[in-house]
């Protein structure tokens, strides 16, 4: 009853998080749909660029995550103040660095990621104040994942949906014009989105800049990374770069595989994806609960409660993936209206939206899993799989059923329902493969 009252503890806020955070993205898009078809593709068709530049720091705040878990786990009132500032440093160095590279690069990207002529002037528009955005994103996620390793995702979820809840409104207020605002369409909506990131970031450094906080930035302290930071972050953020780095490239190639049937195809593709990514989002929460429990455990306990936290998690995947994928199934024609589709392409949404339905639970079982697994600091076996099956397998698969049986948008869905299924079943041995080759203290304890 500790393990799963813990676990929860950190699984709603986080999960709550993911699930709001995409009910205000799909908010985003159901605005920009009443500007038509062509730019919904032109903000769309960044998604996949912003996650591939999002992936380093994504992938540092995945490791952070685990590196304080463990170290609290150990000694909940050890200082991590240094740590705090090393990870602000680096974050930001990154980060910035990215915007000078994507800005300068940004035509080249938006064609690699399938931009049509039609629509690239629109999604250029739309891609500079969101690669702004996107460089105030960067610390404030590097932040994100320590409040996560201290379990206080709580903290998160109220930095996230207030700088989300902003740009929702300056949304509003910048693609329609209301009031003294110009009428600004896609720029106005990736403004808004900047702005909402600016709130993010300044919310989280607030949190830190409180002198109880145990992660505090203010106070005596170095900011210059230390080798044994650097030692000990190092194997765990490789692990996870290369994981997040398969799974962006994959879902480049992905996207662009369905960018070249057609902007109708791709919108609908796009709407279909970010209804799915609601409950996806959920699950990322559930994952993280995972990761923080087991890392935080193998800290404290040497990892004798991880049996219970897997079934724990198993359990939580099941059910909450059951009954996402049922509302999907019952409510697929009016959420799919609400962004202005109609005849031949609702027809096509609502049989995506199956798809959709289908996928939920393998999604949450291998969220789930690789958390342990990264909690644990196994993440280079997450990496193994997810270059294959993400990188590897999906793109060959959607290949074929696209475009050499001729199966179209069908065909990229039921890759990505094979590949989620893949990594599901990988986790899930990778999790039993470490319980029962040997008493579970000696097993988490090797490196």
């Amino acid at each position: 009853m500790a393990v799963h009252n813990t676990f929860w503890q950190v699984a709603w806020p986080a999960a709550a998080e993911g699930l709001l955070l995409m009910l205000l993205s799909a908010t985003d898009l159901l605005m920009v749909s009443s500007l038509g078809t062509t730019a919904v593709a032109a903000v769309s068709i960044f998604s996949q660029p912003r996650m591939v530049i999002l992936c380093v720091t994504r992938s540092f705040s995945v490791a952070l995550s685990a590196y304080v878990a463990r170290r609290w786990g150990e000694q909940p009132d050890c200082p991590l103040g240094d740590c705090t500032r090393a990870s602000l440093l680096l974050g930001s160095v990154i980060s910035f660095l990215l915007l000078a590279g994507t800005s300068i690069w940004s035509t080249p990207l938006l064609r690699l990621a399938g931009a049509q002529d039609d629509y690239l002037p629109l999604a250029l528009q739309y891609a500079y104040p969101a690669l702004v955005s996107l460089a105030l994103s960067g610390p404030a996620i590097v932040l994100h994942g320590i409040l996560a390793g201290l379990g206080d995702t709580r903290s998160v979820l109220y930095a996230n949906v207030l700088g989300n809840g902003v740009n929702v409104i300056c949304n509003g207020l910048l693609i329609y014009g209301l009031g003294p605002f110009p009428r600004l369409g896609v720029f106005g909506a990736g403004l808004g989105t900047a702005i909402g990131a600016a709130v993010t970031l300044a919310y989280t450094l607030g949190l830190f800049l409180k002198r109880d906080h145990p992660a505090a930035l203010n106070g005596q302290g170095r900011w210059r990374p230390e080798r044994t930071y650097l030692r000990l972050m190092g194997p765990l953020t490789a692990g996870v770069f290369l994981e997040q780095a398969a799974e962006r490239v994959g879902m480049f190639a992905f996207s662009r595989l369905v960018a070249d049937l057609g902007t109708a195809a791709l919108s609908i593709h796009n709407i279909c994806g970010s209804l799915c990514d609601i409950y996806y989002s959920f699950s990322q929460g559930l994952g993280k609960a995972s990761l923080v429990q087991s890392g935080r455990d193998l800290g404290s306990n040497q990892g004798k409660n991880l049996r219970q936290l897997a079934a724990v998690s198993r359990w939580a995947a099941v059910w909450t993936g059951g009954a996402a994928a049922l509302l999907y199934f019952l409510l697929r024609a009016p959420l799919l209206q609400f962004y202005h589709l109609s005849g031949n392409n609702l027809e096509l949404g609502c049989q995506i939206m199956l798809f959709v339905a289908v996928v939920n639970i393998p999604e949450a079982w291998a969220m789930v899993h690789a958390g342990i697994l990264r909690g644990l600091g196994r993440t280079g076996f997450v990496a193994a799989y997810c270059l294959v099956s993400i990188a590897v397998v999906r793109p060959i698969l959607t290949f074929l059923l696209v475009h050499g049986l001729q199966l179209g948008l069908y065909g990229a869905w039921i890759a990505l329902t094979l590949d989620q299924s893949t990594r599901a079943v990988c986790s899930m041995l990778g999790v039993r493969r470490l319980l029962k080759a040997q008493p579970a203290s000696e097993a988490l304890l090797q490196k």
